[in-house]
């Protein structure tokens, strides 16, 4: 068995998107046609690059938790799609600016803005989806509402530039680590749930439980992102295998492992990382996943997103059994167990 066909998946069939998402597949429809309608009054420039984007849309998982999140609470206003087109947005904003640090050309198995537009475009329309995003919920009274979005975007771009300046460094702790994934990451998947839970005038023990469930679902969706990265089958994932640390990521199978060594352990690793951070990598692959897998550091960062995502299935079992808590406890299963 090589290193790369270790699998970190459910022995049970865990339901798919589609049948999670059943109970609002006509709600997330509208969601996707309110997100196409977005460049239609800008510019020809716009209008070409931002629809070529949107096209290429991903699961939609974001807006699909706050659609599910205001089922349950009965709200039946159409602010709601609305404001599932923004968490999107801003999502797809991060997206195309993560591409322009990453120099990634693909993503989801596509070529991504930056691949067919390049870095000067790609950054401009970031900066259209994120301004879009915060500009659409203004319509909505609650003025909190906006700036909720604007103080995620904030830390989501803190995040990442936190994880830019800490590139290729191998003594980053654990806990560092958390607290950068729990900004670029999870912030958006709390604010999620918090923002259906104003929507749909949630109790005090309600919100509580749904912000506990959207950070903890979005620290097990970073962990486990980051263990397909090493992992995953690149054909599944849509993205080239080692992406993370061809790019100066530290995740936490390094960080667990480099942690678990002993002093000489820890500077053989080393020394195949820095090898690897030069350029000499292709031949030293498969030597780091068998001394990664080994030191048990896939078992570990995998049992680390297990335990968010029990948090997360604790967190949505204390609200009021409905269709919708049950999809947002299968999408707990979904987002521990995926392939891609």
């Amino acid at each position: 068995m090589t290193p790369r066909q270790l699998t970190l998946t459910s022995p049970n069939r865990v339901p798919t998107l589609t049948e999670i998402f059943r109970p609002i597949s006509r709600r997330l429809s509208r969601v996707d046609r309110a997100l196409r309608s977005w460049p239609g009054s800008s510019s020809p420039v716009v209008r070409r690059l931002a629809s070529g984007t949107i096209s290429k849309q991903g699961k939609l998982i974001r807006p699909g938790i706050l659609l599910l999140i205001t089922g349950h609470l009965g709200y039946r206003d159409g602010l709601d799609i609305l404001l599932a087109a923004a968490v999107e947005g801003i999502h797809q904003a991060s997206l195309i600016h993560d591409d322009i640090i990453d120099r990634s050309d693909f993503r989801r198995g596509e070529q991504t803005a930056m691949q067919r537009f390049g870095p000067d475009y790609s950054l401009l329309l970031g900066d259209f989806f994120f301004i879009r995003s915060i500009s659409s919920s203004l319509s909505i009274k609650d003025r909190e509402i906006p700036r909720m979005l604007a103080e995620t975007a904030r830390l989501m771009i803190e995040g990442e530039m936190e994880e830019l300046a800490e590139s290729y460094n191998f003594n980053l702790s654990r806990a560092r680590y958390l607290k950068i994934i729990e900004k670029k990451t999870a912030s958006l998947f709390q604010t999620t749930c918090r923002l259906a839970g104003r929507l749909g005038q949630a109790g005090k023990k309600e919100a509580e439980a749904l912000e506990e469930y959207g950070r903890n679902l979005g620290l097990a969706f970073q962990v486990t992102d980051d263990l397909l990265d090493l992992v995953g089958q690149p054909s599944r994932t849509g993205k080239p295998a080692f992406s993370d640390l061809k790019e100066g990521r530290v995740t936490l199978p390094l960080i667990l492992a480099l942690r678990k060594a002993d002093s000489s352990g820890r500077r053989k690793l080393t020394t195949l990382l820095e090898k690897i951070k030069d350029g000499k990598d292709e031949q030293l692959w498969p030597e780091l996943l068998f001394q990664l897998r080994n030191a048990g550091a896939f078992h570990q960062a995998h049992r680390q997103a297990a335990s968010f995502t029990a948090r997360a299935r604790e967190a949505a079992g204390r609200l009021q059994p409905s269709v919708y808590r049950q999809s947002l406890l299968q999408l707990a299963d979904f987002v521990l167990h995926r392939e891609q």
